[in-house]
């Protein structure tokens, strides 16, 4: 952004007129691909940014997000692997990209990425007199958030070690740069710097600055502990309504992550609403597919293809899952499934209905065992005739 001049040589720090124009020129970004433009050529330079300067953008935007995560910065042992999948999407093994390909790149794979970062710039330019860490009366800290999806780590029926889930923080925080928000949608508070403005200032400056808390991710099923299997994986999943993401482990390394903006369902039909996504988290890191019908399950309807896919050509989905939970398939090339895992995006009062109708469900089965016939109901009933082929033809009138 900086031209010849800018900087006055003997003092070594940029002029205030200066600072001033380019300030203008970060403030003036209203699209998000103004921003990421801008962002890009400030990263870059000679029009192309390089494979080392796309990973001081990254780890930029990390290290803000996570010293706004909630608890403290999270150590992530996959954070250097989380990177190279990017880089390595992005690049093609090319040392660098013009500046356009490289804004193109992260507007369709990462969109909300660059525009955390501005949101954080525009914050310490313009309000962070305020200081993020300010309590307010309730106890939560007003100002910006730059916070990622937090897992819940209360596990139902999880003790061991072998039991703890799978996803790494650096994983979900690229996550929520590329989902749409109905996933990492965050429940929103008030802020005393709003007390005094019209409800239209307040949603422009709750847009800009974020006044909420983290979403939640409820864990529903880890195939580590519950089991990998299509009859385990239904029943852990069945009736929670709200988004979820299913995440697909195979062997060799690679990853998937399958996005539901609704509950699970069978049919012979490709189903799905603009929100559904599906994205390859490793080894590089993509959108693969996104909108209406792009997802399919069927394990029980006769005459149509049986198991899990994905993909935007029903005539050719881009992933499958065999019926058996025992192959995941990307583009024609098999791998041995490992580990399944699903996590719920939506409120806490889906986890709760869907508990509950857990609950019933079981109560109704205990129930139907404890069913007693009448006379005239054993007289027909098929165990009677079984017996009597045993050998025993009276009974007590009990």
């Amino acid at each position: 952004m900086l031209q010849s001049g800018d900087i006055d040589g003997e003092a070594k720090v940029l002029t205030v007129s200066n600072f001033v124009q380019q300030t203008e020129r970060i403030l003036g970004a209203i699209t998000e691909r103004q921003i990421i433009q801008l962002y890009v050529s400030m990263y870059g330079s000679n029009n192309v940014i390089t494979a080392d300067e796309l990973q001081e953008l990254l780890s930029t935007v990390y290290t803000i997000a996570m010293d706004h995560y909630p608890g403290g910065p999270q150590s992530c042992q996959k954070l250097q692997s989380t990177f190279r999948a990017v880089i390595d999407s992005a690049f093609h093994n090319k040392s660098s990209v013009p500046h356009g390909y490289m804004t193109n790149w992260l507007e369709e794979h990462c969109p909300r990425l660059v525009p955390l970062l501005h949101r954080y710039v525009v914050h310490m330019l313009s309000t962070a007199y305020r200081k993020i860490s300010e309590q307010t009366q309730d106890g939560n800290a007003s100002g910006i958030e730059l916070s990622t999806p937090v897992l819940d780590q209360v596990c139902e029926n999880c003790e061991s070690a072998s039991s703890k889930p799978l996803l790494p923080v650096s994983q979900v925080w690229l996550l929520a740069t590329s989902l749409p928000q109905l996933y990492t949608k965050p429940s929103q508070r008030s802020s005393p710097l709003c007390t005094n403005m019209t409800v239209t200032t307040k949603l422009c400056v709750a847009k800009l600055f974020d006044f909420s808390c983290p979403s939640h991710w409820t864990l529903l099923y880890n195939s580590n502990n519950h089991g990998l299997g299509a009859n385990r994986f239904i029943y852990h999943i069945s009736n929670y309504r709200g988004p979820t993401l299913t995440f697909l482990r195979g062997d060799q390394g690679v990853e998937f992550c399958l996005g539901t903006t609704d509950e699970w369902k069978e049919s012979h039909h490709y189903w799905g609403s603009p929100d559904s996504i599906v994205i390859q988290l490793l080894p590089k890191y993509h959108v693969v597919a996104r909108g209406n019908k792009v997802l399919y399950m069927n394990l029980s309807i006769r005459g149509y293809p049986f198991g899990i896919r994905a993909g935007s050509d029903p005539r050719k989905p881009v992933l499958e899952v065999d019926p058996a939970f025992s192959v995941l398939t990307y583009c024609g090339i098999p791998y041995q499934l490992e580990s399944v895992e699903v996590w719920g995006c939506g409120n806490p009062q889906s986890r709760e209905v869907q508990l509950e109708i857990r609950k019933w469900e079981g109560k109704e089965v205990e129930k139907a065992r404890k069913v007693k016939l009448t006379a005239n109901d054993w007289n027909d009933h098929p165990d009677r005739y079984l017996l009597e082929l045993a050998g025993r033809t009276s009974y007590s009138s009990s």
